[in-house]
């Protein structure tokens, strides 16, 4: 059967535009939002997309407050848009460009919820990669918490770091952020920014997830959520993100 609302998100994926939010016609609820997410993953994959992992936002109070949101969101990311550390990024991909330094995990052995706490969502990865996300925000006006989960919380493309650091010996709640654009210092922070602790919303996706019946697999990514302050930069700029322990990563958009 036709899904006008699936049709209408992959169209504005395709022509990289903005439309107006469900909210604007009728408020979903989260489960309705998510149900929607799991529609539209499974039309992207029908038309060749590879899903290669999972990411978390709204991982910080003030953010739920201004999406109306009582918890963090998670969406699925898509292997068409990873693009390696020194890389240069279209802009022409993205309606609205904002980026993220975040903590990126590689899981080495499946995860479900219930239960999962983060030492044991810890002992489950291979490690940890500096990472940039590269949301698009493809609504126009206020969008709401649920109208963002439903296209997939803003998902577009992500920029990996390297080496994958192993994590057993780290705390990551005070792994220390120097972020910057053109070279210039645009903010500090620590990871504890997310949750509390990246590993937090480790654990938080993975129970998350096992409560929609889905689960993190061997290989897949995570995108723990934002650690710092959105960056909107325009073409020609370079972002990066150096981490205390895990490196850097860095992206110049063109």
């Amino acid at each position: 059967m036709p899904d006008p609302m699936i049709d209408r998100f992959i169209a504005n994926r395709d022509s990289r535009g903005q439309i107006a939010p469900p909210s604007e016609t009728r408020a979903l609820s989260a489960v309705e939002a998510y149900g929607i997410q799991d529609r539209l993953r499974e039309a992207l994959v029908t038309r060749g997309a590879r899903v290669i992992g999972w990411k978390a936002g709204f991982t910080n109070k003030a953010t739920q407050t201004a999406f109306g949101a009582t918890e963090p969101v998670s969406g699925f990311l898509l292997a068409e848009g990873v693009f390696p550390s020194g890389g240069d990024v279209p802009m022409a991909r993205f309606a609205q460009l904002a980026v993220e330094a975040e903590v990126a995990f590689v899981m080495r052995e499946d995860l479900a919820g219930p239960g999962i706490t983060a030492p044991r969502a810890l002992a489950a990865v291979e490690g940890a990669l500096p990472a940039l996300e590269l949301i698009d925000q493809r609504f126009t006006g206020k969008a709401t918490a649920t109208d963002v989960i439903a296209d997939g919380v803003y998902a577009n493309a992500i920029v990996l770091g390297a080496p994958i650091s192993p994590v057993k010996h780290l705390d990551l709640a005070l792994e220390g952020l120097v972020y910057e654009l053109n070279g210039a210092i645009a903010a500090t922070n620590t990871a504890a920014e997310v949750m509390g602790s990246p590993a937090n919303s480790l654990a938080w996706i993975a129970n998350q997830l096992g409560a929609r019946g889905l689960g993190l697999r061997a290989g897949d990514l995570v995108m723990s959520g934002s650690v710092s302050i959105l960056l909107r930069p325009k073409a020609g700029d370079t972002v990066r993100a150096t981490y205390t322990r895990l490196g850097s990563v860095a992206a110049r958009f063109v």
